[in-house]
């Protein structure tokens, strides 16, 4: 769902004019935060004179593989000129435009391609060695300037209207929208004091993964500390879980608020220090926006939402009481499993539970992946 903000129907007007007049623009933003879905909605609604052709770019994309696919959608027209089939405009879209690598001379080869269409509107025919006038068409792209070769040659960045988004007040109107939406549905019955937890809760979410994302940098051994908006959303789609009959007190919401920062950022962290930080900054950004809360209570362990914490039978999303009771249900889920196949010998340790609740988690269609290290007829003890 494509929740529009005073940004992002500035941004539409802009393209729609820029369009028209066949002018290229180009969306800069981070990963996850909608440049893709905003370009594609508009093209999208783009009238039948108009066709669309999607270019994504990856880093093996080499200025021949790109001008196969520009080539496809075109056909020939009189002597050596090109267009798309009768009158239609083709609009070419690029993805990831910055991702290409860059050859051992600087130069990125599908960049220079594209330049020279732009500059002299034609490309050369590889096998004939011929010119090709290319009509009829235009460009529209999106980048995110933290991947890839970061930039792209200022040669070909003259020719966009480069467009960035989004900014912090849009996404705090979109996730206080979705969260807001979700408390106030009479179908979910929440208390109306969760209502209020709607803005504290968002700027609380939107500090954190900023600290998130500062602090935990990829390097050469963690090179997957790549925190972006997906990981947000991840996070308040955790919350959409909750319903009025599972959270009744807003520290219950502020709680699964934790426990999912916990999963979608704690879990892909590699060492104990790092997890020491992690805590460190939701201690701290819980103090400086929920100061009337305990932070003894709000921080106590365990703090593990899943969807048996009162038994299997029961698919309702809820924490745990205790690791005794969250063995209790596993053991006897263990003891019925292994009546009706294979025995299993798991040990049901701490960590091992906590892994067992991830797991239910993904199959609630979470966009996450899990990687199940042990092989599924073992299991480990505590080190």
């Amino acid at each position: 769902m494509m929740v529009h903000t005073s940004e992002t129907v500035r941004l539409k007007f802009f393209i729609d004019l820029l369009m028209h007049k066949r002018h290229p623009v180009m969306l800069v933003g981070t990963s996850g935060c909608g440049k893709s879905a905003l370009l594609n909605e508009k093209l999208n609604s783009l009238p039948e004179e108009y066709a669309v052709c999607n270019v994504p770019f990856n880093f093996y994309t080499t200025s021949e593989l790109l001008q196969r696919v520009l080539e496809r959608p075109l056909e020939k027209k009189a002597g050596k000129n090109y267009a798309p089939p009768g009158n239609k405009k083709l609009v070419y879209f690029i993805d990831d435009i910055n991702m290409p690598m860059v050859d051992q001379y600087g130069t990125v080869q599908p960049h220079t391609l594209i330049r020279q269409h732009m500059d002299y509107g034609h490309w050369y025919d590889r096998t004939k060695h011929t010119l090709k006038d290319i009509h009829n068409v235009q460009y529209v792209a999106a980048m995110n300037p933290t991947a890839g070769s970061f930039t792209i040659n200022p040669r070909l960045q003259r020719h966009f209207s480069v467009l960035h988004f989004p900014s912090m007040e849009s996404l705090n109107l979109i996730y206080s929208s979705l969260l807001d939406q979700h408390l106030k549905s009479t179908a979910m019955k929440f208390n109306p004091t969760l209502i209020r937890m709607t803005e504290p809760l968002v700027q609380a979410a939107l500090q954190l993964h900023q600290k998130v994302t500062s602090t935990f940098m990829p390097t050469a051994t963690k090179f997957h500390y790549i925190f972006n908006l997906r990981d947000l959303t991840n996070i308040f789609q955790g919350l959409l879980f909750c319903t009025g009959e599972t959270v009744k007190a807003p520290i219950e919401l502020l709680r699964c608020w934790l426990h999912e920062t916990q999963r979608v950022y704690g879990d892909r962290l590699l060492e104990e220090k790092d997890l020491e930080i992690l805590t460190k900054l939701q201690v701290d950004v819980t103090k400086k926006i929920f100061e009337e809360l305990d932070e003894a209570e709000v921080m106590a362990k365990p703090n593990v939402f899943c969807h048996f914490a009162r038994g299997i039978g029961e698919p309702r999303y809820l924490p745990i009481k205790t690791w005794d009771d969250l063995s209790a249900i596993l053991q006897d889920a263990l003891t019925t499993y292994n009546e009706l196949n294979a025995a299993m010998n798991l040990v049901l340790f701490e960590d091992a539970m906590a892994h067992v609740c991830r797991g239910t988690e993904l199959d609630q269609d979470r966009e996450k992946k899990l990687d199940e290290s042990p092989p599924p007829s073992q299991g480990k003890g505590p080190p």
